[in-house]
């Protein structure tokens, strides 16, 4: 089935309840997510924990979708911020519907115009790929920024990356060690991969393998495989 193919129905009350209690779930994966997010976790993992959290309530994965899609554009839902950022993943991810990227970039659109911080990261990764919008580097850094500015660790890290390789600004490998040692600090897997690697290759700061096995580590046990790869290269070197 086509979930896009959905539309709104009148409630009963009893289905007026259940979608108050379900808005209610859906805050809490929310705020669980963003966690998962900082840390840096990839979009299959991220998938799989939309999943299983549901699953695990019994919840069915085509009412969050519907759910998500009723409430968008009540203004006076409480939920309404991750709400729109997490539909837009939806559609970016195929969970509940099938992959659309040209609705996840409006919706992502929409969660950055409303000061989402994921919606902006997410906004900002789709300019500097290509996704929909046309490549803008300079537009990317900025949205970074903005993500980064709200304590954003994926926009704090990609700003990081920014830095580091001319994205829409000048070379700065300070800068950018600054940025991925603040990401890190905050959980965040890639960018404690990113810090390791400076910290192996001596880039802006003197070599330091310690202090590179130690981050590998860190973004190692989170589960991020090129990390793990790397601290085995070293351990076994």
């Amino acid at each position: 089935m086509n979930m896009k193919e959905f539309e709104p129905t009148t409630k009963s009350i009893n289905e007026s309840i259940f979608e108050e209690d379900l808005g209610i779930v859906i805050d809490e994966f929310v705020k669980l997510d963003f966690k998962e997010v900082n840390k840096g976790k990839e979009v299959n993992m991220r998938k799989q924990f939309f999943f299983d959290y549901f699953n695990d309530l019994k919840i069915k994965i085509q009412e969050i979708y519907s759910w998500l899609l009723n409430n968008q554009d009540d203004p006076n839902s409480a939920y309404l911020l991750g709400g729109i950022n997490l539909l837009g993943c939806c559609y970016d991810s195929g969970i509940g519907t099938d992959i659309d990227k040209e609705k996840a970039f409006e919706l992502y659109q929409k969660a950055a115009n409303l000061g989402n911080s994921h919606g902006i990261s997410n906004l900002g990764w789709y300019y500097e790929k290509g996704f929909i919008a046309c490549i803008d580097k300079k537009k990317a850094f900025e949205l970074y920024q903005r993500a980064a500015d709200l304590g954003n660790s994926h926009g704090i890290r990609n700003l990081g990356r920014c830095y580091e390789k001319g994205i829409g600004i000048d070379v700065n490998k300070q800068e950018a060690f600054e940025l991925y040692q603040k990401a890190a600090n905050l959980g965040n897997r890639f960018a404690q991969y990113n810090l390791a690697l400076m910290y192996e290759k001596g880039d802006v700061i003197e070599i330091d393998i310690n202090q590179a096995i130690y981050w590998y580590k860190k973004s190692a046990e989170q589960g991020y495989q090129y990390a793990q790869n790397k601290l085995k290269s070293i351990l076994n070197g």
